[in-house]
């Protein structure tokens, strides 16, 4: 893979971008610079936010921008190459009910699709985590079957629930915290997928996979009940990324 390009991104801050890409191999690549900065500069950087094909890493006030592109530019030259790692697949439940699924119906009208076969299609691939964003802790995943592709609503949501599992455009993903939202909503996971009283808040990281896994109105309830007592124990298995 050619070796990304490295510059200024604000006052404080680099970007490092390889070509435009959402692919596994881009993004082991991204991980791996990543891993490499946060191991290498410690007392130089204090964030490191991915995206599906770039890397923004933010310094320290003390530290001298061209000097640290210089030294980071010196270092990637000599990083192997980026070998795909073993990953964790997370199962997600997700309810797909109609209590729940408040644009399951749209979806599947707009795309000549029963609901059944909405979720059928949803739940089939393993999703890969591509970076987390617009939301504290949203993850955003590769992989949605191209006949569920929606465009988003043209009236926004004032609130969508956290937990709320949708699908806007190319993409789905889970709303991590209550907040407006213009995505069509499929379901919803009894999963708190973050919490600032947890280390990591986060539940997901860039590079997980995860399954969503359907049950019904009775398992969300049970579920639900569990994870606010905190036993709850998420499925989990080993995938070659």
């Amino acid at each position: 893979m050619k070796q990304p390009t490295i510059k200024p991104f604000g006052e404080q801050a680099i970007l490092i971008e390889w070509k435009p890409s959402v692919d596994n191999k881009t993004l082991t690549a991204v991980l791996q610079v990543k891993q490499l900065v946060l191991q290498t500069y410690t007392k130089e950087v204090f964030e490191t936010v991915p995206a599906y094909s770039s890397l923004a890493v933010f310094l320290k006030k003390e530290v001298q921008q061209d000097d640290f592109i210089n030294q980071l530019s010196q270092k990637l030259k000599k990083i192997p190459k980026a070998e795909s790692a073993i990953s964790r697949v997370l199962h997600i439940p997700v309810c797909y009910d109609s209590k729940f699924a408040l644009d399951i119906e749209d979806v599947a009208k707009t795309n000549n699709l029963t609901t059944s076969e909405v979720i059928e299609l949803h739940t089939k691939p393993t999703y890969k985590v591509y970076f987390l964003g617009f939301l504290p802790g949203f993850p955003y995943l590769g992989g949605l079957d191209k006949r569920l592709q929606t465009p988003r609503k043209q009236t926004p949501r004032e609130i969508i629930e956290a937990g709320s599992v949708a699908i806007g455009g190319s993409q789905t993903g889970v709303y991590t915290t209550s907040s407006p939202g213009g995505w069509n909503i499929i379901g919803k996971s009894p999963l708190n997928c973050f919490s600032i009283e947890k280390n990591p808040p986060a539940l997901l990281k860039a590079g997980d996979f995860i399954k969503f896994i359907p049950i019904s109105k009775d398992e969300y309830r049970k579920i639900e009940v569990e994870v606010d007592v905190d036993i709850y124990t998420i499925g989990e298995e080993a995938k070659n990324g």
